[in-house]
């Protein structure tokens, strides 16, 4: 997967041109399953290491039962950009289907 992140750190930001044109490269390089997927790895490792599933974890973090370590808040910020970009996907597919379905009647 190619990096898609713009990063700048202790220089002169770049002008707004400069800027607009990075960040439609970095956009045409994302690809969201890669990413979701990539998701989908982390949280296995972390459902292996503590021994539950992301959803139990997820559901404890919301009940405040798992404290807040960085660990636990990175796990979670994980979590709800899985379930966010999955709805996504989901929807994104759907329209498609639709969209092919009622070109072809």
């Amino acid at each position: 997967m190619s990096n898609t992140s713009i990063e700048y750190s202790g220089g002169p930001l770049p002008s707004p041109e400069t800027f607009a044109q990075q960040l439609r490269e970095v956009s045409a390089q994302y690809d969201p399953v890669d990413k979701l997927l990539s998701l989908e790895r982390d949280m296995a490792l972390l459902e292996q290491t503590h021994g539950f599933s992301s959803s139990e974890f997820f559901r404890r973090y919301q009940a405040g039962t798992m404290g807040d370590s960085i660990e636990y808040v990175r796990w979670a910020g994980r979590y709800k950009l899985y379930q966010n970009l999955k709805s996504l996907i989901s929807t994104s597919l759907q329209m498609v289907v639709t969209e092919n379905y009622s070109v072809a009647a």
